[in-house]
Protein backbone atom coordinates (compact mmCIF):
# COMPACT_ATOMS: atom_id res chain seq x y z
CA UNK A 1 0.00 0.00 0.00
CA UNK A 2 1.39 3.36 -1.07
CA UNK A 3 1.55 6.11 1.52
CA UNK A 4 2.23 9.67 0.37
CA UNK A 5 5.34 11.26 1.80
CA UNK A 6 4.28 13.77 4.44
CA UNK A 7 5.47 17.32 4.91
CA UNK A 8 6.86 16.30 8.30
CA UNK A 9 9.00 13.62 6.65
CA UNK A 10 10.24 16.13 4.09
CA UNK A 11 11.13 18.67 6.74
CA UNK A 12 12.90 16.03 8.84
CA UNK A 13 14.94 15.00 5.78
CA UNK A 14 15.89 18.61 5.11
CA UNK A 15 16.98 19.12 8.70
CA UNK A 16 19.82 16.66 8.12
CA UNK A 17 21.14 19.05 5.46
CA UNK A 18 21.40 21.88 8.01
CA UNK A 19 24.02 20.98 10.66
CA UNK A 20 24.38 23.51 13.45
CA UNK A 21 20.96 25.03 12.84
CA UNK A 22 20.06 27.64 15.43
CA UNK A 23 16.69 27.06 17.13
CA UNK A 24 13.82 29.41 16.20
CA UNK A 25 15.46 30.48 12.93
CA UNK A 26 14.48 29.43 9.41
CA UNK A 27 15.73 26.01 8.28
CA UNK A 28 16.60 27.51 4.89
CA UNK A 29 17.42 31.09 3.93
CA UNK A 30 18.45 31.57 7.54
CA UNK A 31 20.17 34.94 7.12
CA UNK A 32 18.43 37.87 5.49
CA UNK A 33 17.16 41.43 5.71
CA UNK A 34 13.55 42.58 6.05
CA UNK A 35 12.48 45.49 3.87
CA UNK A 36 9.34 47.52 3.08
CA UNK A 37 7.96 49.11 -0.05
CA UNK A 38 5.11 49.02 -2.55
CA UNK A 39 4.10 47.48 -5.88
CA UNK A 40 2.50 49.30 -8.81
CA UNK A 41 0.95 47.26 -11.62
CA UNK A 42 1.57 47.99 -15.28
CA UNK A 43 -1.27 49.27 -17.46
CA UNK A 44 -1.74 45.87 -19.10
CA UNK A 45 -1.53 43.68 -15.97
CA UNK A 46 -5.26 43.77 -15.24
CA UNK A 47 -5.98 42.42 -18.72
CA UNK A 48 -4.26 39.17 -17.77
CA UNK A 49 -5.11 38.67 -14.09
CA UNK A 50 -7.87 39.80 -11.74
CA UNK A 51 -5.73 39.62 -8.56
CA UNK A 52 -5.92 42.84 -6.54
CA UNK A 53 -2.28 43.88 -6.91
CA UNK A 54 -2.65 43.90 -10.71
CA UNK A 55 -5.54 46.41 -10.83
CA UNK A 56 -3.45 49.58 -10.76
CA UNK A 57 -3.47 50.88 -7.20
CA UNK A 58 -0.26 51.05 -5.19
CA UNK A 59 -0.11 47.96 -2.95
CA UNK A 60 2.11 48.00 0.18
CA UNK A 61 4.57 45.13 0.58
CA UNK A 62 6.78 43.61 3.22
CA UNK A 63 9.70 41.63 1.80
CA UNK A 64 12.84 39.76 2.77
CA UNK A 65 16.11 39.36 0.90
CA UNK A 66 18.09 36.31 1.98
CA UNK A 67 20.92 33.85 1.45
CA UNK A 68 19.80 30.29 0.82
CA UNK A 69 22.26 28.65 3.17
CA UNK A 70 21.28 27.10 6.51
CA UNK A 71 24.79 27.76 7.83
CA UNK A 72 24.52 29.24 11.35
CA UNK A 73 27.26 31.70 10.35
CA UNK A 74 26.36 34.38 7.83
CA UNK A 75 28.36 34.32 4.57
CA UNK A 76 27.22 37.03 2.14
CA UNK A 77 30.58 36.71 0.37
CA UNK A 78 30.10 33.08 -0.73
CA UNK A 79 28.27 31.85 -3.85
CA UNK A 80 24.77 30.87 -2.79
CA UNK A 81 21.14 30.75 -3.87
CA UNK A 82 19.67 34.14 -2.92
CA UNK A 83 16.01 34.64 -2.16
CA UNK A 84 13.38 37.37 -2.41
CA UNK A 85 10.09 36.78 -0.58
CA UNK A 86 7.42 39.43 -1.12
CA UNK A 87 4.19 39.78 0.91
CA UNK A 88 1.53 41.94 -0.77
CA UNK A 89 -0.92 43.53 1.71
CA UNK A 90 -4.46 43.77 0.31
CA UNK A 91 -7.25 46.14 1.31
CA UNK A 92 -9.32 43.36 2.93
CA UNK A 93 -6.46 42.63 5.38
CA UNK A 94 -5.42 39.44 3.57
CA UNK A 95 -1.95 38.89 2.14
CA UNK A 96 -0.42 37.26 -0.93
CA UNK A 97 3.11 35.86 -0.84
CA UNK A 98 5.41 35.42 -3.83
CA UNK A 99 8.58 33.48 -2.99
CA UNK A 100 11.45 33.45 -5.48
CA UNK A 101 15.11 32.54 -5.74
CA UNK A 102 18.08 33.06 -8.02
CA UNK A 103 17.80 29.53 -9.47
CA UNK A 104 15.34 29.09 -12.31
CA UNK A 105 14.29 25.55 -11.35
CA UNK A 106 13.62 23.51 -8.22
CA UNK A 107 15.55 20.34 -7.35
CA UNK A 108 12.63 17.90 -7.26
CA UNK A 109 9.30 17.21 -8.96
CA UNK A 110 7.67 14.83 -6.45
CA UNK A 111 7.70 14.37 -2.68
CA UNK A 112 9.65 11.13 -3.12
CA UNK A 113 12.22 12.96 -5.26
CA UNK A 114 12.59 15.54 -2.50
CA UNK A 115 13.56 12.85 0.02
CA UNK A 116 16.16 11.46 -2.37
CA UNK A 117 17.69 14.87 -3.02
CA UNK A 118 17.72 15.73 0.69
CA UNK A 119 19.48 12.45 1.48
CA UNK A 120 22.10 13.07 -1.23
CA UNK A 121 22.66 16.63 0.00
CA UNK A 122 23.63 15.74 3.58
CA UNK A 123 26.96 17.56 4.15
CA UNK A 124 30.08 15.40 4.19
CA UNK A 125 33.83 16.15 4.25
CA UNK A 126 34.99 17.36 0.85
CA UNK A 127 38.21 17.28 -1.13
CA UNK A 128 38.79 20.90 -2.04
CA UNK A 129 40.65 20.24 -5.27
CA UNK A 130 38.84 17.47 -7.09
CA UNK A 131 35.22 16.95 -6.14
CA UNK A 132 33.79 19.27 -8.78
CA UNK A 133 35.55 17.68 -11.72
CA UNK A 134 34.79 14.16 -10.58
CA UNK A 135 31.15 14.68 -9.57
CA UNK A 136 29.90 17.51 -11.78
CA UNK A 137 32.07 17.84 -14.86
CA UNK A 138 32.20 14.17 -15.78
CA UNK A 139 28.62 13.05 -15.02
CA UNK A 140 27.00 16.15 -16.51
CA UNK A 141 29.62 16.90 -19.21
CA UNK A 142 29.92 20.57 -18.43
CA UNK A 143 32.49 22.41 -20.51
CA UNK A 144 33.13 25.39 -18.23
CA UNK A 145 33.16 24.42 -14.56
CA UNK A 146 32.46 27.10 -11.94
CA UNK A 147 35.02 27.97 -9.28
CA UNK A 148 35.85 25.44 -6.54
CA UNK A 149 34.26 25.61 -3.12
CA UNK A 150 35.10 28.77 -1.17
CA UNK A 151 38.14 28.73 1.07
CA UNK A 152 37.36 27.41 4.53
CA UNK A 153 34.56 25.08 3.42
CA UNK A 154 35.38 21.62 4.75
CA UNK A 155 31.97 19.92 4.58
CA UNK A 156 29.39 20.25 1.82
CA UNK A 157 26.36 18.54 0.37
CA UNK A 158 27.47 19.55 -3.11
CA UNK A 159 29.52 16.46 -3.96
CA UNK A 160 26.76 14.08 -2.89
CA UNK A 161 24.12 16.03 -4.80
CA UNK A 162 26.29 16.11 -7.92
CA UNK A 163 26.84 12.36 -7.75
CA UNK A 164 23.08 11.86 -7.32
CA UNK A 165 22.43 14.08 -10.35
CA UNK A 166 24.55 11.75 -12.45
CA UNK A 167 21.83 9.11 -12.25
CA UNK A 168 18.73 11.26 -11.65
CA UNK A 169 18.02 13.56 -14.57
CA UNK A 170 15.33 15.63 -12.83
CA UNK A 171 17.91 17.26 -10.52
CA UNK A 172 20.57 17.99 -13.17
CA UNK A 173 19.44 21.49 -14.18
CA UNK A 174 19.15 22.48 -10.53
CA UNK A 175 22.62 21.10 -9.78
CA UNK A 176 24.21 22.87 -12.73
CA UNK A 177 22.60 26.21 -11.88
CA UNK A 178 23.59 25.88 -8.22
CA UNK A 179 27.17 25.10 -9.21
CA UNK A 180 27.25 28.23 -11.34
CA UNK A 181 25.94 30.50 -8.57
CA UNK A 182 27.77 33.79 -8.21
CA UNK A 183 27.97 36.49 -5.58
CA UNK A 184 25.88 39.55 -6.55
CA UNK A 185 27.15 43.05 -5.78
CA UNK A 186 23.71 43.63 -4.27
CA UNK A 187 20.49 41.75 -3.51
CA UNK A 188 19.04 44.37 -5.87
CA UNK A 189 21.32 43.36 -8.75
CA UNK A 190 20.23 39.78 -9.41
CA UNK A 191 17.11 38.14 -10.88
CA UNK A 192 14.74 35.96 -8.87
CA UNK A 193 12.42 33.18 -10.10
CA UNK A 194 9.26 31.83 -8.47
CA UNK A 195 9.99 28.46 -10.27
CA UNK A 196 6.48 27.01 -9.84
CA UNK A 197 3.61 27.28 -12.31
CA UNK A 198 0.50 29.11 -11.17
CA UNK A 199 -2.85 29.69 -12.88
CA UNK A 200 -3.66 33.34 -13.60
CA UNK A 201 -7.38 34.05 -13.96
CA UNK A 202 -8.20 36.82 -16.43
CA UNK A 203 -11.14 39.28 -16.34
CA UNK A 204 -13.11 37.12 -18.78
CA UNK A 205 -12.49 33.95 -16.82
CA UNK A 206 -9.49 32.97 -18.94
CA UNK A 207 -7.16 30.55 -17.14
CA UNK A 208 -3.50 30.69 -18.14
CA UNK A 209 -0.53 28.70 -16.80
CA UNK A 210 2.10 31.27 -15.76
CA UNK A 211 5.49 31.58 -14.12
CA UNK A 212 6.69 34.72 -12.35
CA UNK A 213 10.15 36.27 -12.06
CA UNK A 214 11.64 39.50 -10.75
CA UNK A 215 14.12 41.34 -12.97
CA UNK A 216 16.30 44.03 -11.35
CA UNK A 217 15.75 47.43 -12.98
CA UNK A 218 19.45 48.27 -12.45
CA UNK A 219 20.54 45.04 -14.15
CA UNK A 220 22.35 41.88 -13.05
CA UNK A 221 25.87 42.47 -11.72
CA UNK A 222 27.98 39.78 -10.00
CA UNK A 223 31.05 40.58 -7.91
CA UNK A 224 34.20 40.16 -10.05
CA UNK A 225 36.04 37.02 -8.94
CA UNK A 226 39.16 38.97 -7.95
CA UNK A 227 37.12 41.16 -5.56
CA UNK A 228 35.25 38.44 -3.64
CA UNK A 229 38.03 37.86 -1.10
CA UNK A 230 37.74 41.48 0.05
CA UNK A 231 33.99 41.27 0.74
CA UNK A 232 32.76 41.20 4.34
CA UNK A 233 30.56 38.38 5.63
CA UNK A 234 27.59 40.80 5.89
CA UNK A 235 28.31 43.07 2.92
CA UNK A 236 24.93 42.50 1.23
CA UNK A 237 23.06 43.83 4.26
CA UNK A 238 25.40 46.82 4.53
CA UNK A 239 25.06 47.52 0.81
CA UNK A 240 21.26 47.35 0.90
CA UNK A 241 20.97 49.72 3.85
CA UNK A 242 23.26 52.18 2.07
CA UNK A 243 21.32 51.81 -1.18
CA UNK A 244 17.92 52.38 0.44
CA UNK A 245 19.18 55.52 2.16
CA UNK A 246 19.71 56.97 -1.33
CA UNK A 247 16.91 55.59 -3.50
CA UNK A 248 14.47 52.69 -3.87
CA UNK A 249 15.60 49.32 -5.18
CA UNK A 250 13.35 48.41 -8.11
CA UNK A 251 12.31 45.15 -9.76
CA UNK A 252 10.04 44.44 -12.72
CA UNK A 253 7.62 41.53 -12.27
CA UNK A 254 7.58 39.39 -15.40
CA UNK A 255 4.85 36.82 -16.06
CA UNK A 256 5.63 34.14 -18.65
CA UNK A 257 2.62 32.40 -20.19
CA UNK A 258 2.95 28.69 -20.88
CA UNK A 259 2.20 27.10 -24.25
CA UNK A 260 0.45 23.74 -24.71
CA UNK A 261 2.94 21.00 -23.93
CA UNK A 262 4.96 23.06 -21.44
CA UNK A 263 5.71 21.45 -18.09
CA UNK A 264 3.14 22.98 -15.75
CA UNK A 265 3.42 20.53 -12.85
CA UNK A 266 7.22 20.02 -12.87
CA UNK A 267 9.30 22.83 -11.29
CA UNK A 268 12.54 20.96 -12.08
CA UNK A 269 12.19 21.89 -15.76
CA UNK A 270 12.35 25.38 -17.21
CA UNK A 271 10.22 26.84 -19.97
CA UNK A 272 11.71 28.07 -23.27
CA UNK A 273 12.74 31.72 -23.18
CA UNK A 274 10.56 32.32 -26.25
CA UNK A 275 7.34 32.20 -24.23
CA UNK A 276 5.11 35.29 -24.25
CA UNK A 277 6.12 37.39 -21.26
CA UNK A 278 4.09 40.23 -19.78
CA UNK A 279 5.44 43.14 -17.70
CA UNK A 280 3.05 42.99 -14.72
CA UNK A 281 4.41 45.93 -12.73
CA UNK A 282 7.23 47.35 -10.63
CA UNK A 283 8.28 46.64 -7.07
CA UNK A 284 9.77 49.56 -5.14
CA UNK A 285 11.77 48.65 -2.01
CA UNK A 286 12.49 51.86 -0.13
CA UNK A 287 13.36 51.16 3.51
CA UNK A 288 14.56 48.55 5.97
CA UNK A 289 11.69 46.99 7.95
CA UNK A 290 13.46 47.68 11.25
CA UNK A 291 12.93 51.40 10.63
CA UNK A 292 9.18 50.72 10.88
CA UNK A 293 9.66 48.34 13.84
CA UNK A 294 8.48 45.38 11.75
CA UNK A 295 10.12 42.07 12.73
CA UNK A 296 10.35 40.28 9.38
CA UNK A 297 12.48 37.50 10.85
CA UNK A 298 9.41 36.24 12.73
CA UNK A 299 7.13 36.66 9.73
CA UNK A 300 5.82 33.70 7.73
CA UNK A 301 6.10 33.68 3.93
CA UNK A 302 4.33 30.80 2.21
CA UNK A 303 4.10 30.04 -1.55
CA UNK A 304 0.54 28.74 -1.08
CA UNK A 305 -0.74 32.02 0.38
CA UNK A 306 -2.57 32.93 -2.81
CA UNK A 307 -5.17 35.61 -3.64
CA UNK A 308 -8.32 35.44 -5.69
CA UNK A 309 -7.12 35.44 -9.29
CA UNK A 310 -4.00 33.32 -8.77
CA UNK A 311 -4.36 29.59 -8.16
CA UNK A 312 -1.97 26.71 -7.57
CA UNK A 313 -1.20 24.42 -10.48
CA UNK A 314 -1.00 20.65 -10.03
CA UNK A 315 2.63 21.01 -8.93
CA UNK A 316 3.08 18.58 -6.03
CA UNK A 317 6.21 20.37 -4.76
CA UNK A 318 4.41 23.73 -4.61
CA UNK A 319 1.75 22.24 -2.36
CA UNK A 320 4.32 20.34 -0.29
CA UNK A 321 6.35 23.53 0.26
CA UNK A 322 3.19 25.22 1.51
CA UNK A 323 2.83 22.51 4.15
CA UNK A 324 6.55 22.44 5.03
CA UNK A 325 6.70 26.22 5.49
CA UNK A 326 3.75 26.08 7.88
CA UNK A 327 5.46 23.37 9.94
CA UNK A 328 8.73 25.30 10.00
CA UNK A 329 6.94 28.49 10.98
CA UNK A 330 5.26 26.80 13.94
CA UNK A 331 8.56 25.26 15.07
CA UNK A 332 10.29 28.62 15.17
CA UNK A 333 7.24 30.32 16.68
CA UNK A 334 6.81 32.63 13.75
CA UNK A 335 3.85 34.89 13.00
CA UNK A 336 1.31 34.18 10.26
CA UNK A 337 1.02 30.41 10.70
CA UNK A 338 -1.34 28.81 10.21
CA UNK A 339 -2.45 31.00 7.35
CA UNK A 340 -5.60 32.99 7.96
CA UNK A 341 -8.81 32.06 6.13
CA UNK A 342 -9.27 33.78 2.79
CA UNK A 343 -5.69 33.38 1.62
CA UNK A 344 -5.80 30.91 -1.23
CA UNK A 345 -5.95 27.14 -1.18
CA UNK A 346 -3.97 26.54 2.01
CA UNK A 347 -5.15 27.26 5.54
Amino acid sequence: MHHEVTAAQMLDAFKKDAPGHVAETRWAHTHGLGVMGHFVASEVAKEFCIAEHFQGSSVPVTARFSNGSSDPTRHDERPDTRGLAVKFHFTDATDHDLLSMTLGVFGAKTREDFLGVASAFVPKPVEQESWFRRHILDPLMLRSPPPPLPAGVTISGGPGLAHYAGSHQFVRAFTIEAGLSQVPVSWARTAYHAVHTFVAVGPGGERRPVRFSWQPVDGVFPVPSDEIAAKAMDFLTTEMRTRLAQSAAQFTLKMAIGDPGDEVDDPSRSWPVTRQTINMGTLFIDQAAEERHVDVERLSFNPMRLPAGIEASGDAILRARGEIYQLGCKERRGTGCPMQAGNGSAR
